[in-house]
């Protein structure tokens, strides 16, 4: 039986929601350890949130690694995890800072 574009759109819908629900859980991951309100240490972002930004990186590096992501899941994990920041209420500059961080770290820089 040959398999049908319908087949592989399936197949890419489901690894698209994977890379979604993986980025969110990311950055659900980062709000959870360490809130908005607890972000800053004066000038400087607080140790808490250094350390759930590096384990996040960390984490995407693997999924990077197991997944085999190309530029299209990449992109579609990078805007997940920035909007979900965004809605748990993290600073613009901040967001854009940390899921470039994040992007950088899957592409092993």
């Amino acid at each position: 039986m040959r398999n049908t574009g319908t087949d592989a759109l399936m197949f890419n819908s489901k690894r698209a929601r994977d890379i979604e629900n993986f980025a969110v859980a990311l950055a659900r991951d980062i709000a959870g350890r360490c809130p908005p309100g607890a972000a800053h240490e004066g000038e400087h972002i607080s140790m808490g949130l250094a350390r759930a930004i590096d384990d996040a990186c960390k984490r995407a590096a693997d999924f990077q690694r197991e997944q085999r992501l190309w530029v299209y899941g990449k992109a579609k994990l990078g805007t997940a995890f920035k909007l979900e920041l965004q809605q748990a209420g993290y600073p613009t500059q901040l967001v854009d800072s940390v899921t470039r961080q994040l992007l950088l770290k899957m592409s092993g820089e």
